[in-house]
């Protein structure tokens, strides 16, 4: 069994040089299209290079995620200004629940004060 999995962690490695060897080998042959002087047009709408295609997309992938975490930041201030005013109204109605609770036990003493205790039969 030990065997089985000594062949089987050397298969991973050994599959990831092949991939290796063979971009390599697929990044050789396009240099040698491409000659060893590359002439790059810079003339309006003529194609762009992937590496710059590459570098354009990165970028605005990079300024998007920029603008997301500053977009995240604000709803942050937003929300700690949301809390801080909400524990101002909890403080504000503190005062205001208490005093509604003994409102309303002295209501209900009043309510029993009329009132004759029963008495056993």
């Amino acid at each position: 069994m030990a065997d089985d999995e000594h062949s089987t962690s050397g298969l991973v490695p050994g599959l990831v040089q092949e991939f290796i060897n063979q971009l390599r080998a697929a990044t050789e042959r396009l240099e040698s299209l491409a000659g060893a002087a590359m002439h790059v047009s810079t003339k309006p709408g003529a194609l762009v290079l992937p590496g710059t295609l590459s570098a354009a997309q990165l970028t605005s992938i990079a300024d998007s995620i920029a603008a997301q975490r500053r977009s995240i930041e604000a709803l942050k201030a937003q929300l700690s200004s949301f809390d801080e005013q909400l524990a101002v109204l909890e403080q504000i109605l503190g005062p205001f629940t208490e005093w509604s609770r003994t409102w309303a036990e002295l209501e209900d003493r009043l309510l029993r004060l009329g009132r004759k205790p029963e008495t056993g039969a």
